[in-house]
């Protein structure tokens, strides 16, 4: 079974309603609902590595990438296991990265053009796309309704209301996700196929990707484990703006998308906090 990275409950662990833990860790990114903590192990519940947990967005305001933090821990009803109390103890000193290393977009940054193959023909994106783009990441056997299943559902909304834009979704799992399985996921998924496409890339060429992206992937024991971000770049490639989560509005999405095909950037009222 493959899934989200652990905003939900890991498998294998067996995780009770009340349930509570605290962890040392680094804030490696921020969502409106979520936080991603590269932590310890906590005993009883999570190896060390990376983990998305659910925290209420007034929290979230407060941390920032690279925060150091002795978080309070609580497992839900529904099974999640959510940040309930943070204290931010210092930040990380930033790492010396080598000439050619791969780092995330920042806004206003051109992603490079990239060609990839796609389900109607080659997709280009990046520089030289021409056509505003909502980037995303899923893949056709993803079990979490919160997750892939979500998204694509939300995307179906997104398409008929982008106008002269387009959304590609890049599948994460090449290994079983042919291009010919993803062009039936579209159908199935009610993709309209001029604005809706799919593309496929080969492991190494995804991982530099989802780098640029600022996303992440992890295989574990046969689990697909991955963030759920979605950027929209202009029609030079350029990242206007980033969401880590499911929790963005389709009507806002929609109106970065329209404002990048004028030519006049993100609508303040729609600016991530």
């Amino acid at each position: 079974m493959r899934g989200l990275i652990a905003v939900f409950a890991l498998a294998g662990c067996n995780f009770v309603a009340g349930d509570t833990y605290s962890v040392n860790g680094v804030v490696r990114d921020v969502g409106q609902h979520s936080v991603r903590l590269e932590h310890g192990p906590v005993p009883g519940a999570f190896e060390e590595g990376a983990t998305t947990f659910v925290v209420d967005p007034n929290l979230a305001r407060q941390l920032r990438p690279g925060d150091l933090i002795q978080a309070n821990l609580m497992t839900a009803e529904d099974g999640t296991v959510r940040i309930i109390g943070a204290k931010v103890t210092g930040h990380e000193e930033p790492l010396a990265l080598a000439p050619d290393a791969v780092i995330a977009l920042a806004e206003g940054e051109q992603l490079p053009a990239l060609t990839m193959p796609g389900v109607d023909g080659p997709v280009l994106i990046g520089a030289g796309q021409g056509v505003p783009t909502v980037l995303t990441f899923l893949f056709t056997s993803c079990p979490m309704p919160e997750a892939c299943p979500l998204l694509a559902s939300k995307l179906k909304e997104l398409q008929g209301q982008l106008g002269h834009g387009r959304i590609v979704s890049v599948t994460l799992d090449p290994a079983r996700d042919s291009l010919e399985v993803l062009k039936a996921y579209g159908a199935e998924r009610g993709a309209n196929p001029a604005t809706w496409t799919f593309a496929r890339l080969e492991l190494d060429a995804l991982k530099t990707l989802l780098l640029r992206a600022g996303a992440s992937r992890v295989e574990s024991q046969g689990d697909i484990l991955h963030s759920l971000h979605i950027l929209v770049l202009d029609g030079d490639g350029r990242l206007l703006w980033r969401g880590s989560d499911n929790s963005w509005e389709v009507d806002d999405v929609a109106a970065w998308v329209t404002m990048a095909r004028l030519g006049k950037g993100l609508p303040a009222a729609a600016t991530p906090q």
